[in-house]
């Protein structure tokens, strides 16, 4: 049977929502992490590749900038292409096991590599590839990470290689940078000042409409000349693929939407985290995107409420590591506590999707014993 047979067959099979994330692993072939820097998203990710590989799929994670040691984890070293897909060592051990591979992104080299499919003919892509502006915005253009990592969701997940492709989206402040980036672009190649630097193969000499001189007329007073006739060529290569860019970010968008993307959104209980995440769950409700689960990682975990019984039993105790025990307690409910009270609306916005609290562990995790542990506990 061939994967898009299994597909066909596994869809059929799918007709209720999903009630756990065990559920989303196994039905979904694009998953995309997303949530505030600093709450354990990549380790949920590569967590979640695992439970894919150990439940018999085929996964490939893409990373953007994991920390070192569980970099060292996925095999993203300084020996390997990190940009291309890898085995992932000491994940699979059972006949029934799929396998768990790993890239970490490279938006200069997505960039490149999209450039290159959209263009009619080798000089067409050389033409933008070579341009002194191109070269210098691939790799740092505002945006230009968040649409490279679904750009490169959806050329692994074209090439049919694939059951499952998990996207760890790079952390922003605004966390919905990455569900615009498709409509952004094409945003971009609609507006006036693009419109009217592309009309035609004119040279910047001959250049007649007057708002547009001018404009350029003042930049090539403040950054000179050759920045601007490179930025302008820039510009007029990329028209010649500006229809490929055009079908290619609707095929993205639509991409996004499909019965079989799910978006996991990770928070932490910290009240900023939270309110990134809300401000998340309601762009992906209100875009239609479809919400696989929300995973609140770093609880501290609720102590056994102590009864009216055991209050007055220990009112009157003398200082001593017994009355410091009992502070701790109480100090560790009312964290506790209020960790959960903040949770309240994000667990309303996600809805029927399942929602998973991870506990504050002692260490961190950054080997494959503990993203087995992990997705155990995900899962």
């Amino acid at each position: 049977m061939t994967r898009t047979e299994q597909r066909n067959d596994e869809q059929q099979n799918d007709e209720h929502p999903a009630a756990s994330l065990a559920d989303v692993v196994r039905r979904s072939e694009l998953i995309l992490t997303c949530g505030p820097g600093g709450v354990g998203k990549t380790t949920t990710a590569a967590a979640l590749g695992v439970a894919a590989a150990r439940s018999g799929r085929k996964v490939v994670v893409v990373t953007v900038d994991p920390a070192r040691r569980l970099a060292d984890a996925l095999g993203l070293d300084d020996s390997v292409a990190a940009d291309e897909p890898h085995l992932v060592k000491g994940v699979t051990k059972r006949a029934t096991d799929g396998e768990l591979w790993a890239l970490m992104l490279d938006a200069e080299q997505t960039f490149d590599r999209l450039v290159r499919e959209q263009a009619g003919s080798r000089k067409q892509a050389d033409a933008v590839l070579n341009n002194p502006v191109y070269q210098a915005i691939s790799g740092s253009l505002s945006g230009a990470q968040e649409y490279m990592a679904v750009e490169r969701l959806h050329q692994l997940h074209v090439s049919g290689d694939w059951d499952l492709v998990i996207v760890d989206t790079p952390p922003s402040r605004h966390a919905i940078d990455l569900l615009e980036a498709p409509d952004r672009l094409v945003g971009f190649l609609s507006h006036p000042v693009y419109r009217a630097l592309t009309v035609g193969q004119r040279t910047f000499a001959k250049i007649t409409d007057a708002a547009s001189s001018m404009f350029l007329w003042a930049v090539k007073r403040l950054a000179g000349p050759q920045i601007v006739e490179d930025t302008v060529e820039f510009f007029r290569s990329l028209a010649n693929i500006e229809g490929g860019l055009r079908r290619r970010a609707k095929e993205v968008s639509r991409l996004l939407r499909g019965e079989r993307t799910s978006f996991v959104v990770v928070s932490s209980p910290r009240a900023e985290a939270v309110g990134e995440a809300e401000h998340l769950l309601d762009a992906i409700a209100d875009k239609h995107f479809p919400l696989g689960g929300l995973v609140v990682n770093l609880i501290h975990p609720l102590p056994l409420e102590l009864t009216d019984d055991d209050e007055q039993l220990l009112s009157d105790l003398d200082d001593g590591p017994l009355a410091e025990q009992l502070d701790w307690h109480r100090e560790l409910t009312r964290l506790a506590t209020a960790e959960r009270n903040e949770l309240v609306t994000l667990e309303k916005l996600a809805g029927e999707a399942p929602v998973i609290e991870l506990p504050l562990l002692d260490v961190d995790i950054h080997d494959v014993p503990g993203l087995v542990d992990l997705a155990a506990r995900l899962v």
